[in-house]
């Protein structure tokens, strides 16, 4: 890529959120083919990472009360819904 030439925000955007399509893609492609075991537990299996457990996390505005919280399930799946987008990214200059 050249210095003078720049990837827009919304492009950069758009590619991850393609990416996260694709990995859902796959794992819905993944629950379908797959039976049952070890190899689809490996791939379907995901950990949350995020905020918003605790039952105290109210924000509370006197006239407005509500509850925050936002959550990230990572997958060996979505990583690899990601890096496909990252090779998409890196392919369209």
């Amino acid at each position: 890529m050249k210095a003078n030439q720049k990837r827009s925000i919304a492009f950069i955007f758009l590619v991850l959120f393609s990416g996260i399509i694709i990995s859902s893609i796959l794992s819905q492609l993944i629950v379908g083919i797959l039976p049952d075991g070890v190899v689809k537990d490996f791939f379907l299996t995901s950990h949350s990472i995020g905020w918003g457990i605790q039952p105290n996390n109210w924000i509370e505005l006197f006239v407005i009360r509500f509850k925050t919280g936002i959550f990230i399930d990572i997958s060996v799946v979505s990583l690899l819904g990601m890096v496909i987008a990252w090779y998409f990214l890196r392919y369209f200059k």
